[in-house]
């Protein structure tokens, strides 16, 4: 009995003792409805490919994915749905899913359709711009600013959308905000490539503060000039980096 008893000890110090076992992002979590956790892992997935974590063409392996985050296939799956529908990740027959590749050509086209939608916004948009509207970008931009002297990229890029749905939001046309705000989700992939240079960072922080003077001082057509050059360097620095890693042709290189 007194056997029994030490041998019961040893292996209770043993469990107690020993390294405790990775937890998964999601397991130590309140267990949430599914939808629920769906969308939480689309939102780190998401954020893994702003953050150039995930790279274009890179596999999104289901199980590996369900163990990353301590959960199901089914929801792994409805949150690879929900970045599909929003053109961030590409499901391949026999493949399973990857980080959409978006070729220098389907860049350009979209980019294209974005700058005269946003144009479209900041042209209808009614001036004089409340004073509270202005406070509210100005208090984005803060965040947005200081986030680039911390070198905190996650809250550089929300604030970033924050401040130009913000902006775009003024224009008071449901239907066209709604329309940039699609194809903006369409290219949270090539954010990242612009955003690992410094002075492209600074660039948009000044650019950010040129369009709260104009829409103070109700200069329209700045505003307009300067929402079409804002835009420029996001394209040019993801092309130039996919020329390099797949070639002007866009094939893998051996």
């Amino acid at each position: 009995m007194a056997v029994r008893r030490t041998i019961r000890h040893k292996r209770a110090v043993t469990k107690a003792t020993a390294a405790p076992r990775p937890v998964p992002e999601l397991l130590a979590r309140p267990r949430a409805p599914r939808d629920t956790i769906a969308q939480s892992i689309a939102t780190r997935l998401e954020e893994d490919i702003v953050l150039g974590r995930c790279h274009p063409r890179e596999r999104l392996v289901e199980q590996e994915l369900c163990d990353r985050f301590g959960t199901h296939r089914g929801d792994v799956r409805l949150a690879l749905f929900e970045l599909e529908k929003k053109g961030i990740v590409e499901r391949i027959p026999n493949r399973g899913a990857i980080v959409r590749d978006l070729t220098p050509k389907e860049v350009l086209e979209i980019y294209a359709v974005r700058e005269e939608l946003e144009v479209m916004a900041v042209r209808i948009l009614p001036f004089p711009v409340a004073a509270k509207s202005l406070s509210e970008l100005a208090n984005i931009q803060e965040k947005h600013s200081a986030a680039i002297d911390d070198d905190d990229m996650l809250t550089v890029f929300y604030a970033n959308l924050q401040f130009h749905q913000t902006l775009f939001g003024l224009c008071g046309n449901a239907c066209l905000i709604e329309t940039i705000k699609t194809l903006e989700q369409k290219v949270y992939g090539i954010r990242f490539y612009a955003n690992v240079f410094r002075d492209a960072l600074d660039r948009a922080r000044r650019e950010h503060l040129e369009m709260i003077d104009a829409l103070r001082a109700s200069r329209r057509q700045e505003l307009i000039e300067l929402t079409r050059r804002h835009l420029k360097p996001s394209p040019q620095a993801y092309i130039r980096a996919y020329e390099r890693r797949f070639g002007a042709t866009g094939t893998r290189n051996a």
